[in-house]
């Protein structure tokens, strides 16, 4: 494996953003993927609160698996940009908010990452960032965990003071149960080469 060096001369700030009202990741429900017959297809999650343009990563698929950016939802399901393929889900199959740099040919530096919520948590759960490394699981590690249970608005600030070095193809992961349903606001500001 060779060694990956950063070039500080060009690159560029981004941001992505996701909201919600209710967890950041969960099952798929037991039901048949749905083709929209405009190049998306349905995927079947009871009450799940995710906004359009959220990103998330689908696991246990036959078809589906990967990143997916979310064109539109609805209450009951989302819809994903993918070719149709038949597939009935067995209710195990999983989704979480999860982050990679398009193309995934750029390394990236995470500057930092904001979480706002409209209350206080109320419930002793954790918001995670965990990293989903393109290594391998070996290099699969917990980045930042933060108890819920009284945190308001903009507590939640990950990565001042560490700037994170990704590999292009490295997947963050973002979870938390939000038992209370409160409107969230997650932000991820970054910057890649040119």
């Amino acid at each position: 494996m060779s060694a990956k060096v950063w070039d500080e001369r060009n690159y560029v700030i981004d941001k992505q953003y996701w909201s919600g009202t209710k967890t950041m990741h969960g099952l798929i429900k037991n039901a048949a993927a749905v083709d929209n017959g405009d190049g998306t297809v349905q995927i079947p999650m009871d009450a799940h609160g995710m906004s359009a343009l959220n990103m998330v990563i689908i696991a246990g698929t036959t078809n589906y698996n990967g990143i997916h950016l979310i064109p539109s939802v609805s209450t009951n399901y989302i819809n994903i940009t993918a070719t149709y393929v038949a597939e009935n889900f067995g209710g195990s199959e999983t989704w979480k908010t999860a982050f990679q740099i398009v193309p995934t040919l750029d390394d990236y530096q995470v500057m930092e990452a904001r979480l706002t919520l409209s209350a206080t948590g109320g419930a002793s759960e954790n918001f995670t960032i965990t990293l989903d490394s393109a290594q391998g699981s070996a290099w699969d590690c917990t980045l930042e965990t933060q108890d819920m249970n009284a945190v308001a608005f903009d507590d939640v600030i990950w990565g001042v003071n560490e700037r994170r070095f990704f590999d292009g193809d490295d997947v963050l992961l973002f979870q938390y149960a939000n038992t209370n349903s409160r409107t969230w606001g997650l932000e991820l500001i970054y910057r890649r080469f040119a």
